[in-house]
């Protein structure tokens, strides 16, 4: 279980912006994106996120860029776990297209991205909140320092948010400084809009009133795709750290076939749900025992006694 979820969570980190842009910035202002058809030059990096002051969880994603299409691989590394299949994403913007590898199992999956606007069509933004109010406030500043990479020139952005609840509020209240360097890569994840610097997400009573939530800017800097960054998250007396590092970037020219489906990868396991389980592939055996697992969770909650007869 735990290596299936790993696995799980590295197609999260390898799907990109496209996935997940989208939907965000939709439920956060009620407006959708363009959608864009980027041309890049070719260009690879490779950076590495820890989470504390130890190297027991890390995530390696490397990102190539050609063109209209971009392709990403993350591995995450856990200490005492074993090792998780090594997943991949490729965006063809150009066709509306994503494709998803686990490249460990040689599986896929591809997905075609529909019109935003007729996905979300009829789908009205929640009414206001009537709770206390929780206010936001985010201060980006530019220290002016700059960098080469290449083609890229990465600049240094220090940014600062705080949360303040007032009495009775379920959102808690929060710090977070962020320092790092960054470039700009517009159209990356197939859309025009850059993406806030933090995601404003919000803890929910649902017995109670929402928080009614204000969101506050002083200083504006972009800040873009971090090759260097350091997070520092409190809440609740406890600090986490997140630290982004750069390990290596080229802009040599690429493979275009990075950017194809590879014509020996078998399709991926479509789970009953939506979705597809990319550890496993898609057969009749592994197709019924999915059924069969589904069945056998739904009549274990519905008549608890039966759990050990169905196993």
């Amino acid at each position: 279980m735990t290596k299936r979820l790993c696995a799980v969570q590295q197609l999260v980190l390898a799907v990109g912006l496209a996935g997940g842009v989208a939907p965000a910035l939709f439920a956060q202002t009620g407006r959708m994106p363009a959608y864009v058809v980027p041309s890049y030059e070719d260009f690879r990096i490779t950076t590495r996120m820890s989470h504390g002051d130890g190297p027991s969880h890390t995530t390696t994603t490397t990102l190539y860029l050609r063109g209209a299409r971009e392709r990403r691989e993350s591995a995450v590394e856990q200490t005492g776990e074993s090792a998780t299949p090594l997943l991949a994403s490729i965006l063809q913007c150009d066709q509306r297209r994503a494709i998803h590898l686990n490249l460990s199992d040689q599986l896929f999956s591809e997905v075609t991205f529909v019109e935003w606007s007729n996905s979300f069509a009829g789908v009205s933004t929640r009414p206001e909140a009537q709770g206390p109010v929780v206010t936001t406030i985010e201060d980006a500043v530019d220290t002016g320092e700059r960098r080469r990479l290449g083609r890229h020139v990465a600049r240094r952005v220090k940014t600062t948010t705080v949360v303040s609840p007032a009495p009775g509020a379920n959102t808690p209240a929060s710090r977070r400084e962020t320092e790092g360097w960054y470039i700009d890569l517009p159209g990356l994840g197939c859309v025009a809009s850059e993406m806030k610097s933090s995601l404003r997400l919000s803890a929910e009573n649902p017995n109670g009133p929402r928080d009614r939530h204000r969101y506050q800017t002083k200083g504006t800097a972009r800040r873009g795709y971090a090759i260097e960054e350091t997070t520092r998250h409190t809440e609740a007396r406890m600090t986490y750290t997140t630290t982004v590092t750069l390990v290596d970037w080229s802009d040599a020219p690429l493979d275009p076939l990075l950017f194809e489906l590879p014509a020996h990868f078998r399709p991926a396991l479509p789970m009953p749900g939506g979705g597809v389980d990319l550890t496993k592939p898609d057969s009749v055996a592994n197709r019924l025992q999915t059924y069969w697992d589904v069945i056998t969770a739904v009549v274990s909650r519905v008549v608890p006694w039966s759990r050990d007869r169905l196993r």
